[in-house]
């Protein structure tokens, strides 16, 4: 396997915990037992990805990450300031999605081999399929909306800087 595989595989693996971590958090904030079902088995697809693609790694005699890295750390401590209730549990997963829709359609452009292409590709189509969800249930619930309580705390702010 080509020697620049592996650090992209890994990178994946290591979003995936991150996300997987992220969504663990997320669960345990929840209330609505629908949101709380989907985001476990977000959560499932992504710690399914990550031994998938592990198991890839071990092939190579390499060792695949195991556990949160730097950035790992950085969205799970999002993910846990964050997520206070379903709707800013929901919002935070948005963002980490963006991330890991990102990083495999960017690992889809980096000349896999075809065992692996497919296999990507199929945990791509997993991520559009959260994103689609969350975005989703995001418009369904009206969450798309600034919160009035944001915009209250934004008018004082600007109030206070003007009052300086």
């Amino acid at each position: 396997m080509d020697e620049k595989i592996i650090p992209c595989l890994n990178e994946l693996i290591a979003l995936d915990l991150a996300c997987a971590a992220a969504y663990e958090v997320a669960c345990g904030v929840c209330k609505d037992e629908e949101i709380k079902g989907k985001l476990s088995e977000f959560q499932e697809d992504h710690l399914r990805h990550a031994r998938e693609l592990g198991e890839h790694v071990r092939r190579a005699n390499q060792e695949p990450p195991s556990g949160l890295d730097t950035k790992g750390i950085i969205i799970h401590g999002f993910t846990t300031l964050a997520s206070q209730e379903d709707r800013t549990a929901v919002l935070a997963m948005r963002g980490n999605e963006e991330l890991s829709n990102n990083a495999y359609a960017s690992a889809l452009q980096a000349g896999l081999p075809e065992e692996l292409q497919g296999l990507v590709q199929a945990n791509f189509e997993d991520e559009r399929r959260h994103m689609r969800w969350i975005r989703g249930a995001i418009v369904l619930r009206g969450w798309d909306v600034e919160q009035p309580e944001l915009r209250e705390l934004s008018e004082e702010a600007q109030g206070a800087r003007r009052a300086a």
